[in-house]
């Protein structure tokens, strides 16, 4: 299975099941057969990644893949053979945003956000992150993060409310 010809949509909610299945699913074997596909598509287990959450596709084709509660993001070289998820960095807070532009990965945790240079070719090798910024909220509840590029080419960030019901301090 590779994911050359998936639209990204598809590709996130294929891999979003896959990921509620193993979770739901970890110590059994996955029940793919009961999920129930258009014509025309087909569904099989790609690659365990413990605690998926969310993905991004680089444009060489690896895969890569933040966490809420793991701490770790991990990459999946879709080119060959071998879909072993290769850990890019770990012990990190709430890591669950992942985008990718002009060669840089770029993490969301909850306080801060990330950039790895040249991931594409430092995949087993990463480097050290350069802190975008550290303004972020610290709070946990709502604290991770989705980000995304824009068409107009920024990097969006969103910043949960620190609680459901409460009058967060303004000065913080």
């Amino acid at each position: 299975m590779t994911f050359e010809n998936f639209h990204p949509i598809v590709l996130s909610l294929v891999l979003a099941v896959m990921t509620n299945v193993v979770r739901a699913n970890a110590a059994q074997q996955l029940p793919l057969d009961k999920i129930r596909l258009p014509a025309g598509f087909e569904i099989s287990l790609y690659a365990r990644v413990p605690s998926a959450r969310s993905m991004t596709l680089s444009p060489d084709g690896t895969l890569f893949v933040g966490t809420r509660t793991a701490g770790s993001v991990y990459a999946i070289q879709t080119r060959g053979r071998d879909q072993t998820p290769i850990t890019i960095a770990h012990g990190l807070n709430m890591p669950n945003g992942v985008a990718f532009k002009d060669g840089a990965l770029y993490v969301a945790e909850a306080n801060r956000l990330l950039r790895y240079d040249d991931m594409e070719t430092k995949v087993r090798q990463p480097p050290k992150p350069a802190v975008v910024t550290a303004k972020f909220p610290s709070d946990k509840t709502h604290g991770w993060k989705f980000i995304a590029f824009g068409p107009d080419g920024w990097l969006y960030v969103p910043v949960g409310a620190p609680c459901n019901i409460c009058e967060p301090n303004p000065d913080r």
